[in-house]
C-alpha cells in the first residue's frame, strides 16, 4: 500500500513538475531570467510561506534545544525534529550518525550554515537550518520534491531574512529525504534551486 502511494506521488509530482516548467518558463520570459523569487510572510521563530520561501528571524529561541539534543547523548536513532509532508506523510530529523541526520549535518554543513546567518541577526546554525528543513518539507515551493535518485527525494526552497533581505551567497536550501525511511539525510545551503 504504502509503495502504491508513493509511485501515485511520484507521477502526480512529475505531471505538476511539467506544468511548473511550463509556468516557470512563461515567468522568466516575464521577469528576467536573474530576478529572485521571494516573497511570503514572517513568523515568530520559524515560518511556513504560502510560497514555499524560508524565512529566517533575526531573533527567536534556541533550535533544537538542549533537551533534544541531550536525547542524541542515548541514542542516534532519537528524533530531533517531526515534520507532517503531503508527499511522504511524516518525516523525521533523528540525531543521526555521519552518514545521514543532524549529526551528519553538523558535521559536514555547520560552517555553510554559519555562513547563511552571519551578520544577519543572533541565530545560531541550527536555528536557520531547522527553519529551512520545517518550510521546505511541510510548504515546499511549487514543483517539489522531486526524485533525486537512489530512493531519496529532495525538497528545494529559496532562503531569506525577516527583513526581506537574502543570503549574500547561498540564497537556497537543499533537504535531502529517504524515501523509504522517511528520515531526512541532509540539508544544506546551495546556489542552485534544482536538486
Amino acid at each position: 500500500m504504502v509503495q502504491k502511494k508513493r509511485s501515485v506521488i511520484t507521477g502526480v509530482a512529475a505531471v505538476v513538475a511539467a506544468g511548473v516548467l511550463a509556468g516557470g518558463l512563461f515567468l522568466v520570459a516575464e521577469r528576467g531570467a536573474d530576478d529572485p523569487t521571494i516573497g511570503g510572510g514572517s513568523g515568530p521563530s520559524t515560518s511556513a510561506s504560502t510560497d514555499g520561501t524560508v524565512t529566517i528571524t533575526r531573533t527567536g529561541p534556541d533550535m533544537p534545544g538542549s533537551t533534544a539534543l541531550a536525547r542524541c547523548d542515548g541514542s542516534s536513532q532519537a528524533a530531533v525534529a517531526q515534520y507532517e509532508t503531503e508527499a511522504l506523510g511524516r518525516v523525521t530529523l533523528q540525531c543521526g550518525t555521519a552518514a545521514q541526520g543532524y549529526e551528519h549535518i553538523r558535521v559536514r554543513h555547520t560552517a555553510d550554515w554559519q555562513d547563511v546567518v552571519t551578520g544577519h541577526g543572533a541565530r545560531d546554525w541550527d536555528d536557520a537550518m531547522l527553519t529551512a528543513v520545517q518550510t521546505a518539507l511541510e510548504d515546499p515551493r511549487a514543483g517539489f520534491p522531486v526524485d533525486a535518485g537512489d530512493g531519496k527525494v529532495c525538497f528545494a526552497a529559496p532562503v531569506r531574512f525577516d527583513d526581506g533581505s537574502r543570503p549574500d551567497d547561498d540564497p537556497y536550501v537543499k533537504v535531502i529525504v529517504s524515501a523509504t525511511t522517511d528520515r531526512v539525510i541532509t540539508a544544506y545551503p546551495t546556489r542552485t534551486d534544482d536538486c
